[in-house]
């Protein structure tokens, strides 16, 4: 389909989101501006890169399945409430496999906390068994996660971010995509969250 056709309901998906955590709003449209960065570094074609935005865009939104007192805890979770909170990939992709003009996110969003070394989940692929839509979100919602404020630090300056997901590379996540947001930085890119609906269009 057009990607225009779903983005009206992407938007409400992640609106709904964000009346119940904000900063999970604002986390994914910069996800979704990093992710149709990292693809057209890529060198894919524009409308692919729009596709792979779009999937950032609804990455996180089956955190609409767990419960106030985990989504909205500033300090650790327990180990049975990181269970839960592990399930959203799951969840996301279920609710996204009912909208047919969305149907296109749903392996990204369902396999996005995959690793490389195949220690993620929710099925504990691994290297290219991954999707590249899975692989190009694991990327941009590390760095956009390290860029942004939290309850318990601050935001990460770039540099600071790239290194973190640079040590990263090769184990959690694929090394040639960390190299394409290390280029989409160097360049300037990486707009602010508020960018990112231009990146739709």
């Amino acid at each position: 389909p057009d990607v225009a056709e779903p983005i009206p309901t992407a938007v409400a998906l992640v609106a709904l989101l964000g009346a119940r955590d904000a900063q999970a709003a604002t986390h994914a449209w910069h996800v979704a501006t990093l992710a149709g960065e990292i693809a057209s570094e890529l060198g894919l074609d524009a409308a692919t890169a729009a596709r792979h935005a779009l999937a950032g865009l609804v990455h996180d939104v089956g955190k609409v399945a767990v419960p106030d007192r985990i989504l909205g805890n500033p300090g650790s979770l327990h180990e049975d409430e990181w269970a839960v909170m592990r399930r959203h990939p799951d969840a996301g992709a279920a609710l996204l496999a009912h909208v047919p003009a969305l149907e296109p996110t749903v392996a990204a969003v369902l396999h996005h906390h995959e690793r490389i070394d195949g220690a993620g989940y929710p099925s504990g692929l691994a290297g290219s068994a991954i999707p590249l839509g899975a692989r190009i979100l694991a990327v941009a919602d590390t760095y956009s996660a390290l860029t942004a404020q939290r309850p318990y630090r601050a935001a990460y300056e770039p540099a600071v971010a790239l290194r973190y997901v640079h040590a990263a590379a090769g184990t959690q996540l694929d090394a040639e995509l960390v190299d394409a947001l290390t280029a989409v930085v160097a360049r300037g890119g990486a707009r602010p969250a508020e960018a990112a609906a231009l990146s739709l269009r």
